[in-house]
């Protein structure tokens, strides 16, 4: 055969797929099957543990992914793995890996970082996995195609339930430029019996028996544009409600920051709503719970802003002499410690339990009492619709008299102006075009983006004071002083040079496409939903 002839020579990612083999057929009785069927060479999989790794809300299987744990050799390898043929990708790392930063420099921490950010990386289940590889060779013995049948077992970590068993599943990976005999494959496979695609792979099989793919819904229901405002209401906050309670162990035990920011967001989320949707809930129940909220999220606050920091300082690392960076990072790390104890208090007082016992109460009563203002019974999406109307014209407004001189109270709060008509389009954006909505959210997000970071600048700018009046007082931190100092000069300058972009967001938002685009999404679609 002339070079080439009937090879596929893409440079993409070869194919590969997974099938789950049913109780009916043992492994070794599909091995001898493919054996006699496709010419193969064989290895042994020795049997080996290993523990799955993945973040809180699942980013790594998201990313059709999977990252390992185990020991090779006496040495603790992290892996990453695709489902889509690639070769995984390996490093040696402490065995208390937790942290993308934790993990040596190099092309697995690249390949991480960018989905994983700064979530821990958590221990979802230990397994042990064993089987047979054969290689799926052509009439000169050259390797074009190689089959996993795999079996194992599996439990949560840390759970203390019993090992699982976790079935036989092959997997099919294609060698680069080989796809026609990976197409040729496919067939046989299937047709093997009690044979079935496994679309999440062995690893994803491993998840699901132990019960990993099981976590809480943790998304804003999908809202018909009918619904009724009181229904449409109540399930909003029942579905805020969930993501308080997801979020609520992580934040305790400060697994990462992400828990703490989550959490946050959903209790401004839920004061916001019960401020903006008006006339839906009586006006007690919302002056009541509205003040509750209130008080958990100033809470929030303070720890917040010092994550923030923390986070920030990492980025200064490479600039700063060690022991400066260590002196001040433990400085910030004492305030936040003691923000976040004050939180915790206030989560374990006996008011914060009411406060969630009663407002989830009040949220599965049948029926929504009637509001005062009659506006219960409405459809949401028009009272949603005329908020977003007037909060839209609002802030762009607020384009016309921000300028350099603005006072820094006054840019705060045009930053609350713009988060609460996102709150308002996050929880129905079904309501509206697809292409209006990307042009508002676009540009909103890109406000909230600058008027957030000026924000932190300005909040850091504070906190690193403070850590440089509790160093002062440390004759063995005065070329930490120094640094500190530069820190915060570089802070101001940051803050000073956001100004710009500020009113320059402010513009852009205020601008004509964007304003077409809200007066269709919700003047224009109010006056339809109040046609009907």
């Amino acid at each position: 055969m002339r070079k080439g002839a009937g090879v596929n020579t893409s440079r993409s990612t070869p194919p590969e797929s997974a099938y789950i083999v049913g109780d009916t057929v043992s492994a070794e009785t599909i091995v001898q099957s493919l054996q006699a069927l496709v010419p193969t060479r064989r290895h042994a999989l020795r049997r080996q543990r290993l523990t799955l790794l993945d973040t809180f809300d699942g980013r790594i299987r998201r990313a059709g992914a999977s990252v390992t744990r185990r020991r090779v050799n006496g040495t603790a390898m992290l892996a990453w793995q695709t489902r889509r043929g690639a070769p995984p990708v390996t490093a040696a790392v402490d065995p208390a890996v937790a942290f993308v930063w934790d993990i040596p420099e190099g092309v697995l921490q690249r390949r991480l970082a960018p989905i994983v950010g700064v979530r821990r990386l958590l221990s979802q289940v230990e397994a042990e996995e064993h089987g047979t590889l054969l290689d799926v060779l052509d009439g000169q013995g050259k390797t074009r195609a190689r089959l996993r049948i795999e079996s194992g077992r599996t439990r949560s970590s840390g759970s203390g339930q019993s090992w699982q068993p976790v079935p036989t599943v092959i997997t099919l990976t294609s060698l680069r430029g080989y796809a026609d005999t990976y197409e040729r494959l496919v067939p046989i496979i299937r047709s093997r019996p009690d044979v079935e695609p496994c679309p999440e792979g062995f690893h994803g099989e491993m998840l699901r028996r132990a019960g990993a793919l099981e976590g809480a819904d943790l998304s804003l229901p999908c809202l018909d544009g009918r619904v009724e405002a009181a229904e449409g209401v109540r399930r909003i906050h029942l579905a805020l409600l969930g993501v308080l309670a997801a979020n609520e162990p992580g934040l305790r035990a400060d697994l990462d920051t992400e828990f703490l920011h989550d959490f946050r967001v959903a209790v401004r989320r839920t004061r916001s709503l019960l401020r903006q949707i008006r006339n839906v809930f009586p006006s007690d129940v919302v002056e009541h719970f509205s003040n509750e909220f209130s008080w958990i999220g100033r809470l929030t606050g303070p720890p917040r802003d010092l994550d923030v920091l923390l986070l920030d300082l990492r980025a200064e690392r490479p600039y700063m002499p060690a022991r400066d960076m260590e002196l001040i990072t433990s400085a910030v790390r004492a305030l936040r410690l003691n923000e976040h104890e004050a939180l915790v208090a206030a989560l374990d007082s006996p008011r914060y339990r009411q406060l969630l016992g009663d407002w989830m109460g009040f949220l599965e009563r049948p029926t929504a009492p009637d509001a005062d203002g009659g506006m219960a019974p409405r459809v949401l999406e028009e009272i949603v619709s005329r908020r977003a109307w007037r909060l839209s014209q609002r802030l762009a407004r607020c384009a016309s008299d921000i300028d350099d001189e603005t006072p820094a109270e006054r840019l705060h709060e045009v930053r609350i102006l713009a988060k609460k008509l996102r709150y308002l389009v996050d929880i129905a954006p079904s309501f509206y075009e697809a292409g209006d909505l990307t042009r508002v959210v676009g540009s909103l997000k890109k406000v909230q983006r600058v008027f957030g970071d000026y924000n932190d600048a300005q909040i850091q700018e504070t906190r690193l004071l403070e850590c440089l009046r509790s160093l002062s007082a440390d004759h063995d931190g005065r070329s930490a002083l120094f640094a500190l100092g530069g820190l915060v000069e570089r802070t101001r300058q940051r803050r000073a040079c956001l100004r710009d972009q500020v009113v320059e967001s402010l513009a852009r938002f205020s601008a004509g496409a964007t304003q077409a685009a809200c007066r269709r999404a919700f003047r224009r679609r109010r006056s339809q939903v109040r046609s009907r």
